[in-house]
């Protein structure tokens, strides 16, 4: 996932990282940092501080607001990851 994420940084032309967190992963970009959490059986959350984001159940979502938070000046368009098509 965090391969994932920092390709979606890539893509979206943002510089930021991603790093592993005791529940997740925390992506920084400038001053905002978000953290993302595993939402079992399965599904993420997305948190900036205690305050709850979002809750997706799938990636197309998570990344779709992910790009909304990070890099609202980046192009809308489609991830590709291997064969499946995603944002």
């Amino acid at each position: 996932m965090a391969g994932v994420l920092s390709g979606a940084l890539r893509l979206w032309d943002v510089a930021g990282t991603v790093a592993p967190d005791a529940d997740g992963l925390i992506l920084t970009v400038g001053e905002a940092a978000l953290r993302i959490v595993l939402r079992a059986p399965h599904g993420w959350l997305v948190f900036r501080g205690a305050e709850t984001l979002g809750v997706h159940a799938g990636l197309p979502g998570l990344l779709r607001q992910l790009r909304e938070e990070l890099a609202p000046h980046a192009k809308a368009g489609r991830l590709i990851i291997g064969a499946q098509s995603l944002i």
